[in-house]
């Protein structure tokens, strides 16, 4: 992805108190964004990881990008639960609306009155789906990548991508060729009132295919999802159902190949050829899956490594110890010191 948006977030961090050089080495840099050239491009998982990382030192899921309000850890997945439900975009997209427009009242004393949540072009043939209210503070480039977000979103609820004929920016003209048109495949619209999505109005009653159990494994992968770079909604059914068996298993005793297979009503051979029509394999699910486990329990200081090893079913704590450093090229007490040098928050807490 383009390097200008990772370098936008990574400004925003460094103003906190972080140090460059932990937070470099805790997304996978070996190299300053801040010197690079426009033209330099990052891994999506760099992105997310410094994502992640500015929204939980805010504490903030709009990570102080400017904006009058803050908006808790936990709100996009409130939306989420509010939304799926729903039969047709349409209704997601007006449901989601009202979710913020609730919220805002705790946000301001007197807020303004709100623009519809999809507003009818053209006759009626076209409807832009509003995501920005009012004016903001934010760099367009940002707001262009929170379009994407929503984009990404929405699509994966409809189970493919969206077909978007536009997107609406507040901001001024950005350069011909830049990140903001690499992130569409489609005209880009600026110095506009509103910003948002530009739609087919037949479009809205596309069928939400997305249930809560889908969520539950949506949610777990955020923010990676919805900043990854390939087709979302990409068709990808098998790939998708074995990791929802992942999530919701006993995470100490982890099926096997032949265990999913047979829940799924498949033979082991079945599974993997179906995989691998999906480029992926069921030990690289697994991998990825422990993996980001084991992430999540090394950035709680209240496990110990030994605690981490038992609750993930290792039988010896070396048995932990490769595993995690085939899974990150690392041992999981470096990746934890990476973590806690690159939180001066938690630095000053323990000094207390």
């Amino acid at each position: 992805m383009p390097i200008k948006p990772l370098a936008t977030l990574l400004k925003v961090l460094l103003r906190q108190g972080y140090d460059l050089e932990a937070t470099l080495a805790a997304i996978g840099l070996d190299f300053d964004p801040l010197e690079a050239t426009p033209q330099t491009r990052v891994s999506t998982e760099s992105y997310s990881k410094l994502y992640a990382l500015l929204m939980e030192s805010e504490q903030d899921e709009a990570f102080g990008l400017g904006e009058h309000y803050r908006s808790p850890p936990g709100t996009f997945r409130m939306m989420c639960l509010q939304v799926i439900h729903t039969r047709t975009l349409e209704q997601a997209l007006r449901r989601a609306a009202a979710f913020f427009d609730y919220c805002d009242q705790y946000r301001t004393p007197l807020p303004p009155p709100s623009p519809p949540p999809l507003l009818a072009l053209q006759g009626g043939r076209r409807t832009l789906c509003i995501f920005q209210r009012g004016q903001t503070q934010q760099p367009t480039v940002v707001q262009a990548n929170v379009l994407y977000m929503m984009y990404r979103f929405y699509s994966w609820l409809v189970g493919k991508p969206l077909p978007l004929l536009g997107v609406y920016l507040q901001g001024d003209i950005g350069a011909p060729g830049g990140p903001i048109e690499a992130l569409f495949d489609c005209g880009i619209h600026y110095q506009k009132s509103h910003a948002g999505l530009l739609l087919q109005t037949p479009a809205l009653q596309l069928p939400v295919v997305q249930t809560e159990e889908s969520l539950k494994l949506f949610l777990r992968q955020a923010p990676h999802q919805l900043v990854r770079r390939d087709a979302p909604g990409a068709d990808k059914p098998l790939t998708d159902k074995v990791q929802q068996l992942l999530a919701s298993h006993d995470q100490s005793a982890l099926p096997g190949a032949s265990e999913v297979a047979m829940t799924l009503n498949m033979s082991a051979r079945t599974l993997h050829r179906r995989l691998s029509q999906e480029d992926t394999s069921f030990q690289q699910l697994k991998d990825a899956f422990r993996s980001t486990l084991a992430r999540h329990y090394l950035g709680r200081d209240d496990l110990s490594i030994d605690a981490i090893s038992a609750l993930m079913g290792f039988q010896d704590n070396s048995a932990f110890y490769r595993s995690f450093r085939k899974w990150t090229g690392e041992a999981p007490g470096a990746y934890r010191r990476t973590l806690a040098s690159s939180n001066p928050s938690a630095d000053a807490q323990d000094a207390q």
